[in-house]
């Protein structure tokens, strides 16, 4: 698939019509996939993302829950508005694009119009393909033809922003993902299919069976009801998410003006913000740290005396004491008689009783209740115990403490921070720094409700992998059981054989995307053999990194540019994994990352990434010395310029910086 244009029409910040030009062209003989827009903040970078989305699912691309009423006063919202407060009447965004279809490649053409009629924005539809009208599908359909072409939860993985990157990159897990992972790898069609087969198994069965069939489609009944619940919490959880992006842009707003108001004040108060934000993950690290240990032996070492008393009980245990003792006295004897091997001291008759006293009288020594539980223990497992019972007696309450005062430490340094940057607010304007903690304030309580409803989404998709387990042995069982009739037997073969399908065709994919992301990762972090290897649950494709030694890498140890580059390494994984060649669109990638990682971005995965990359960013995410290294690649740019007066955006070609710049960008 290649995007060959976009169209925007008095669409958010853009006024009138512009028709943006998306084909990389070939540059001196190589291949220059990237065509990269620069724009400042506020210019209108992330409404082409959007107006992409738009063209292509229309209300489906601001959430499965949201009705009409609200999507037009979504599009009523996003009308242009001109000097003035003057709003336009109608706006449009189009999309177009080639596409292969049994070998032979199409140009669609989609075009999706709005106009105000009072507090409605009606939708009009255009799509063409091969310049004529698409009449084999009804106009009704065309919206669910769009979304076949290119589903909405596989484009995600190839249109996407900051914002996913983040989503991928956190610790916990993202469990939306396992959705749209099992869409790319064509794995959700088969278990589709399976419980399809599976309700019809259920229907015609008799007895015991017809419960199971009750049972089975009362599973798909509330599976769907918790989808729909689901979607919903997604929805608010995207307001919420939309409204702490806002509230954050108005506290950066703030925090600039303050800067140019409040002189050394403002310098040192980045200072300070840069101190605490890092204090900050420095008290994470050493808290994930101290949560390690205490699942581990750290619960031995608070408790000596019970350590003590294991100790000493493992250590008396011998796995049978008394019969090994009255083994050892019968070999003590035969060799006394013998005397082989030969003995160099001189042994007198009172050493002997002593000797053959002692192990007569162990061999009939009682064994205690302790020594009884523990007797079956082998010896290397014994050893084992002792060992880390030492060691949680040796190094574990030292490595504890240490953490609980490096964690005091950071705690005391993270208060002077905060004093720190109230007394430093002190020197700039009132009324701005009044702003600016509001701001602040907001996006704190914003985010404190944004992690109340991801605990409520996360606990409906427990429920909701509950049911599909249990959903999924009624259909193996049905599966393995002997059918009563010829149609239910053949459904029953059949569900059984795109059980084993459906399993191989996942172990197949996920050992491939194992392979895609261990390369990727390492060839992106430049840091070659780090990750050896990668376990994913085929369930909830949780994944869990290895190292070259085969020790778990604990995701909360990894810095925040390598969770970063885990995020893009998996979603460029994904996308080789699928086989599908769409294109990608990448809205502000680098503001995360340090100067290092920004680096092998831009020469190592944006080059790659796709035969067509769409990049757009800030000034200080692809800068001048980036820009320079990622020209090569680059086919053709834009500047996204917003005209504060006339409060449009006109997209023009160029580039951040001089002339010179710019020109060598097209010349390369």
């Amino acid at each position: 698939m290649i995007l060959r244009t976009i169209e925007i029409e008095n669409f958010g910040l853009y006024s009138g019509r512009q028709v943006l030009d998306l084909v990389p062209r070939r540059g001196s003989g190589r291949e220059t996939p990237v065509v990269l827009f620069g724009g400042r903040n506020g210019s209108g970078k992330t409404t082409l993302l959007e107006a992409v989305r738009l063209a292509l699912y229309g209300r489906l691309a601001l959430g499965h829950r949201i009705g009409q009423s609200e999507y037009e006063a979504y599009i009523r919202s996003r009308l242009h508005v001109g000097p003035g407060g003057r709003v336009a009447g109608a706006a449009s965004v189009g999309l177009e694009f080639d596409y292969a279809e049994a070998g032979r490649t199409h140009r669609y053409r989609v075009i999706r119009r709005w106009a105000a009629k009072g507090t409605r924005a009606p939708e009009t539809i255009v799509l063409e393909k091969d310049g004529k009208p698409v009449d084999s599908v009804p106009r009704e359909e065309w919206h669910h033809f769009l979304q076949e072409l290119i589903p909405p939860g596989v484009s995600q993985l190839f249109f996407f922003d900051g914002e996913k990157i983040a989503d991928i990159a956190r610790d916990d897990i993202d469990d939306g993902l396992a959705d749209a992972v099992r869409g790319l790898l064509g794995i959700e069609l088969v278990g589709r299919l399976r419980t399809d087969l599976g309700l019809f198994i259920a229907r015609r069965a008799e007895g015991e069976a017809t419960k199971s069939a009750v049972r089975l489609q009362g599973l798909v009944d509330e599976e769907r009801a918790l989808d729909a619940r689901i979607a919903a919490l997604q929805e608010v959880i995207a307001e919420l998410n939309s409204r702490r992006a806002g509230q954050a842009r108005a506290a950066d707003t703030a925090r600039r003006r303050f800067a140019s108001e409040g002189g050394n004040a403002a310098n040192q108060r980045a200072t300070l913000e840069a101190t605490r934000d890092e204090t900050k993950s420095q008290f994470a690290r050493r808290e994930a740290e101290l949560r390690d240990l205490a699942g581990g032996l750290l619960p031995f070492a608070m408790a000596p005396r019970v350590a003590a008393r294991l100790t000493k009980v493992l250590t008396q245990t011998s796995g049978g004491g008394g019969a090994e003792a009255a083994a050892l006295r019968e070999r003590l004897l035969a060799w006394r008689a013998t005397g082989y091997p030969a003995r160099s001291a001189a042994w007198k008759d009172n050493h002997w009783r002593d000797l053959e006293t002692f192990l007569a009288a162990d061999s009939l020594a009682p064994a205690n209740r302790e020594t009884e539980l523990l007797a079956d223990i082998e010896a290397r497992e014994r050893a084992n115990l002792l060992h880390q019972l030492r060691e949680a007696r040796e190094t574990t309450v030292a490595k504890a403490a240490l953490i609980a005062s490096e964690l005091d430490r950071l705690n005391a340094r993270l208060k002077d921070a905060e004093a720190n940057l109230v007394r430093a607010s002190g020197e700039g304007s009132g009324v701005v720094l009044d702003e600016l903690l509001v701001a602040e304030k907001q996006v704190v309580a914003i985010e404190a409700e944004i992690a109340a409803r991801s605990e409520e989404l996360k606990a409906l998709r427990f429920r909701r992998a509950t049911l599909m387990r249990e959903r999924e042995k009624l259909l193996q069982a049905q599966a393995e059981a002997e059918a009563s009739h010829d149609r239910a037997a053949l459904a029953g073969r059949i569900s059984k054989a795109l059980q084993q399908y459906e399993e191989r065709l996942l172990a197949a994919k996920l050992a491939r995307l194992r392979s895609e992301f261990v390369n990727r990762f390492n060839y992106l972090a430049r840091k070659e053999g780090f990750v050896a290897d990668v376990r994913i649950d085929p369930a909830t494709f949780v994944t869990t990194l290895i190292d070259r030694d085969g020790n778990e890498i604990a995701k909360s140890t990894l810095s925040a540019g390598e969770k970063q580059i885990y995020a893009i390494a998996m979603l460029w994984a994904l996308a080789r994994t699928s086989g599908r060649a769409l294109p990608m669109i990448i809205d502000t990638p680098l503001a995360r990352l340090d100067s290092e990682h920004r680096a092998a971005l831009v020469q190592r995965y944006f080059p790659e990434a796709s035969h067509q990359v769409i990049v757009l960013s800030t000034d200080t995410e692809v800068d001048r010395a980036l820009l320079r290294k990622l020209m090569p690649a680059v086919s053709h740019t834009y500047l996204l310029d917003y005209d504060s007066e006339q409060r449009s955006t006109l997209a023009r070609a160029g580039y951040f910086y001089d002339e010179e710049v710019a020109d060598a960008v097209h010349q390369a």
